[in-house]
Order: C-alpha cells, then structure tokens, then sequence
C-alpha cells in the first residue's frame, strides 16, 4: 500500500487580496530565488521566490481573475498577475520538448512545514539588492540556466 504523504495532498493557495485562488494537487518539491530584472518588475519583494512544479498537477479555480503577460518575445514563459491586486499568482511555461511547466509563487503556498527550501539564488548578477544567506548564488543567464536546468529535470521526471 502506497504511503499519503503531505507531500501528495491538495494544497489551496490565493493571491493577497483573495481573488485569485488555485490548487495544487501536491506540494512542489522545487523552490527558488530569481533575481533576474523581469521578476524583480513582478515581485513585490524585488526577485522571484517561486516553486516549480507540472502544470498539470495546478488548477486555475478563478482564470478570468488572472492576466497573463509574456514579458520576452523569445521564450515561452507566461507570468500570471492578479487582475485586481497585481501580485504574481502562477507562470506557465510552454516548450515543444517537455511538459508544460508551473512557476508558483511561494507566497500564495500557505505556511506549513512541507512547504519547499529554496535550494539557490538564480540570475544574481542582476539582483536589486544583496541577500544575506548561505545559498549558492549564480550569476550570468548561461549560467544560471546551466544550474537551473537540473531542477526542471527534477520535475518532469519525478525524480
């Protein structure tokens, strides 16, 4: 018999203002920081603090309270802001060789002890401000793709 962990429960989370609501289907097993200058625009924090899971494992309980934006003509990562508070809610990103893939911030993820460490600071050569901690900081894009990419991997093969 398989065991239930919190790790394969539904987790509910909602933007600050509560119109923007979504489901996870399990808690993410990846967390982040990106520094790069896009999320630092998104971010009320100044970068990214995200979770990165299949987009099939989310549901979109409010989608007309979500807009969508592409921020990049390249690249196929589509940021999702409340329509009403303008908080980062859920990115998609869509590539031709893998499963879509879900960018949830960690804010909108309710406090509980399962909830993801970030595992390192990703695009910090662009950060808006030093961060004081002990996690690995990668600066450059090729590079913090490179350090990324293990991750992504992570998630769409379960491992």
């Amino acid at each position: 018999m398989a065991k239930s962990s919190a790790q394969d429960q539904a987790v509910a989370g909602q933007c600050p203002c509560g119109a923007c609501k979504i489901e996870l289907q399990q808690m993410p097993s990846v967390r982040f920081y990106c520094h790069c200058t896009i999320c630092q625009s998104v971010y009320p924090s100044g970068f990214g603090d995200a979770t990165l899971m299949l987009a099939s494992k989310v549901s979109v309980l409010t989608p007309d309270a979500i807009a969508y934006t592409q921020h990049m003509k390249k690249g196929g990562l589509q940021r999702g802001t409340c329509r009403n508070c303008d908080h980062p809610v859920l990115a998609h990103l869509d590539s031709p060789i893998m499963p879509k893939l879900a960018f949830v911030p960690s804010a909108i993820i309710p406090d509980q002890s399962d909830k993801p460490q970030s595992a390192r600071h990703i695009f910090y050569g662009t950060r808006a401000a030093d961060v004081q901690d002990n996690l690995p900081k990668t600066h450059g894009d090729a590079a913090s793709m490179m350090v990324f990419t293990p991750s992504v991997l992570k998630v769409v093969f379960g491992g």
